[in-house]
């Protein structure tokens, strides 16, 4: 039998996990951990894209993004908790067994980032309620050791851009990026992660000073006439001449700001809306970052 595969993009502004779980329940999804989040099937007399249309009627008015695959047959159910891009159902687990599953999971997805995860294991056996912060601290002190550059999946690389869109060369705290994007500070931890090891974004301060910051790519060469912006008259404005100066095979901050002749921060103000609302995706890293309408 054919299945439908879900994960989810929840947000600080949308409905609790809870109740976004109770809303897929109702239509028979199945709560994964993995890669996936809940699994439907698909019986031969349904028509996938009606199926599809129940699932977007759930959801809908939660305020919650979500992909979905779809797969003949079950993914491989996740053996002895180190199994890479599988599923483990987390029907008739006791609560805290179903958090450590998850928590199992987490740490499977950052080996695969190439991270030494061992101190991590220790602390989850010997008191799982230390994990929650142990790991958050994990994270930061481990972000320059990241190989994540390619590995990545369309909702990081909407992420990535959300957040690189933000930063600046004053600096941003996890933080703030989390509230002003919605993500998690897990989710904008890994983000920062990737952008770090792609020369986008660097780390400076420590403790409650600790930022990250926007890495400039090389000052053009120099010009004889300065481009002379021509500033929108709101956001909306904004947004629509740099969608419009979007090439479907990509174009990169400097294309664009040529093409709109808007000033710095309402290109920045402007991408950063684009990318949060899922109008455009970024590609590459660095000077090479293209941005792609979606």
């Amino acid at each position: 039998m054919n299945k439908i595969y879900v994960k989810l993009i929840l947000s600080s502004e949308g409905e609790p996990p809870k109740r976004i779980v109770e809303r897929l329940k109702r239509i028979g999804a199945l709560p994964l951990v993995g890669d996936f989040d809940f699994e439907l099937e698909l019986s031969p007399d349904e028509r996938l894209f009606d199926k599809l249309d129940t699932i977007h009627k759930a959801l809908k008015g939660s305020r919650v993004r979500y992909t979905v695959t779809t797969q003949a047959g079950a993914i491989k159910p996740l053996e002895g908790g180190t199994s890479t891009r599988s599923v483990s159902s987390l029907d008739g687990l006791k609560p805290a067994d179903m958090k450590k599953a998850v928590y199992i999971q987490k740490l499977d997805r950052w080996r695969e980032m190439g991270l030494d995860v061992s101190e991590l294991e220790e602390v989850l056996d010997a008191d799982m309620t230390l994990f929650k912060e142990a790991s958050k601290e994990f994270l930061r002190t481990h972000l320059n050791s990241m190989s994540v550059v390619s590995d990545k999946h369309p909702p990081d690389i909407q992420l990535d851009g959300e957040v690189l869109a933000l930063l600046n060369e004053e600096g941003k705290t996890i933080a703030g990026l989390a509230k002003t994007t919605g993500h998690s500070e897990e989710q904008v931890t890994l983000s920062l992660g990737r952008l770090m090891s792609s020369g986008s974004a660097t780390l400076t301060g420590s403790g409650k000073g600790e930022k990250y910051v926007l890495v400039p790519p090389p000052a053009p060469p120099p010009v004889k006439k300065k481009l002379r912006t021509l500033p929108a008259e709101d956001v909306e404005e904004a947004e629509d001449r740099v969608y419009s100066a979007l090439s479907p095979n990509g174009t990169t901050r400097g294309q664009v700001l040529r093409a709109t002749r808007l000033p710095e921060e309402q290109l920045s103000k402007a991408l950063a809306s684009l990318s949060k609302k899922g109008r455009i995706r970024v590609i590459g890293k660095g000077m090479k970052a293209r941005f792609v309408p979606s």
